[in-house]
């Protein structure tokens, strides 16, 4: 049910719609200098998708044709460096926690991502992502609290929303400040 969404092309359409429209707002707005902001793309190569999908992997990217300064936009399809899709990262952690180590191993393999990768990411949600600006903004709109170590499946569980694919973008909404350079650490 909830790995279907990680074949669904669509979907990851979808979020680079999402990331476009965000990217052209903060064009529009200009850089801080007064400059204008051009575009300065580029090309990633994620893993963990659509099996056989053509999906456009372009980063977008802008710099102020005064200052050159860069500017990183906030993405819904990239979390931070990692080399996987945002939501691969966030599905597979999800669907593997607590999970026994025969029953993960397949899960593992249908998603394609290595065991080990799938355990630093846990680590990552247990230790560094309870430390972001993001998790403290994100933390006190639930009541009960989440509990840290019940991230990242508690988010899954508690966003109200109409379906799996409203919750992970809500979900991805939330994080796309960690896809920028600032916030990543």
């Amino acid at each position: 049910m909830t790995q279907s969404i990680l074949r669904d092309p669509a979907f990851f359409h979808f979020l680079f719609c999402i990331d476009q429209e965000h990217a052209l707002e903060i064009r529009l707005q200009g850089c801080s200098c007064g400059g204008p902001l051009h575009q300065a793309n580029y090309k990633r190569k994620p893993k963990g998708g659509p099996h056989g999908a053509v999906l456009d992997t372009t980063r977008f990217s802008l710099c102020c044709g005064v200052c050159r300064q860069r500017c990183m936009p906030a993405s819904v399809r990239f979390l931070g460096r990692r080399v996987y899709w945002g939501v691969v990262v966030l599905m597979a952690t999800t669907l593997c926690a607590g999970l026994g180590l025969g029953r993960g191993q397949k899960l593992t393999q249908q998603l394609g991502v290595p065991v080990l990768t799938i355990l630093r990411w846990r680590q990552w949600w247990l230790t560094d992502f309870p430390m972001t600006k993001v998790w403290r903004n994100v933390a006190g709109r639930f009541l009960p609290p989440v509990t840290t170590s019940d991230l990242p499946g508690e988010l899954l569980k508690r966003v109200v929303a109409d379906d799996v694919r409203s919750a992970m973008v809500m979900i991805m909404r939330w994080l796309a400040p960690l896809s920028t350079l600032t916030e990543a650490r």
